[in-house]
């Protein structure tokens, strides 16, 4: 009894966390309509971490290394990001799915043009995703590895 309490316990968390993150990206996705799948993973994962903190040293008024600045709220749980990341392509794989998005090169790209209102992340988060813009995936999954 006790081992189909804890299956049915670890399929409720998995399916917790999937939702979240199939949230997180969806609201990136509304907001920027094309996000590389290195960069949606780690975005992901951070906003995920600065909401269960209830924020962050980081406010709006950042302007210099923002994406390094963003990325070193994950210093020290690269860890927990490997944990994350089979629930995080699990989103990504139902959000594509689902016809929400689609892949095209390494990028997501939304592809639904409804009416829906994306989430505004916090000004650091924001400025931060702008940024990481002009960071090519090398570049940015470079700064990943060093900082996580």
């Amino acid at each position: 009894m006790s081992n189909e309490t804890d299956k049915l316990l670890d399929l409720q968390i998995e399916v917790i966390q999937i939702s979240i993150y199939c949230d997180i990206v969806k609201n990136l996705l509304l907001k920027h309509r094309s996000i590389s799948v290195i960069k949606i993973i780690s975005f992901s994962f951070i906003i995920k971490k600065r909401q269960h903190l209830q924020g962050s040293v980081y406010k709006g008024n950042n302007k210099v290394d923002l994406v390094l600045k963003f990325l070193s709220q994950a210093c020290g749980l690269f860890d927990e990001l490997c944990e994350q990341m089979p629930y995080i392509f699990q989103a990504i794989d139902l959000l594509v799915k689902d016809g929400f998005c689609e892949t095209h090169e390494g990028e997501l790209v939304c592809s639904l043009t409804s009416q829906q209102k994306a989430v505004d992340y916090d000004a650091f988060t924001e400025a931060a995703i702008q940024e990481s813009k002009s960071y090519s995936d090398r570049q940015f999954l470079r700064e990943v590895i060093s900082i996580v």
